[in-house]
């Protein structure tokens, strides 16, 4: 007996407009989001993110998880029922203030589209983001937050180096990974 076609229904159809809809609202390509839903944890292509974001693949849990993660939003603004109205916050699902996940992703942001930079500016950037995560986590999952602050102050710097001109604050970059 051939195993039937299970069609994605509507709330699947919402979850993959959501997922696509907060990865453009990052002017992320899907190469860049899949790079960091792997970050994650959870290893995917960009054509199985194509093929969610379209609705011709169903998200499991495991995904939908690593993938909100990856943007920064909790799953439920993923799902059906979110509130429109609610603002887009990137660190919501980040324990504490976040302050150096929001500052890290608007560094990334300045930096413009990293794929133009270097082939491995986006692999930085997907190192950059789970560091400030970490760091901003209320409980350092096993590692020391001074090697992880001078680790993310490297990557940041590497990937600063690939910019063709650097922003105007370098100096927060110095103490961007400084727990005060």
């Amino acid at each position: 007996m051939a195993a039937r076609t299970i069609q994605i229904g509507e709330a699947g159809g919402h979850v993959a407009a959501a997922i696509a809809r907060h990865r453009q609202r990052r002017s992320w390509d899907q190469p860049h989001l899949a790079e960091l839903v792997t970050a994650a944890g959870r290893p995917m292509s960009s054509s199985v993110l194509g093929k969610i974001e379209s609705g011709a693949r169903r998200v499991d849990v495991d995904d939908l998880v690593a993938i909100a993660e990856a943007l920064g939003v909790k799953v439920s603004r993923l799902l059906p029922g979110a509130a429109a109205e609610e603002p887009d916050t990137r660190t919501e699902e980040v324990p504490g203030p976040g302050t150096v996940l929001a500052r890290v992703l608007d560094d990334i942001e300045a930096l413009g589209d990293l794929e133009d930079l270097d082939l491995t500016a986006p692999t930085l950037a997907a190192v950059a983001v789970r560091l400030a995560r970490e760091i901003d986590a209320p409980v350092s999952l096993g590692n020391s937050l001074h090697s992880m602050s001078k680790e993310l102050r490297q990557v940041l710097a590497e990937l600063r180096s690939l910019a063709p001109e650097e922003p105007d604050d370098d100096d927060d970059l110095d103490d961007l990974a400084s727990p005060d």
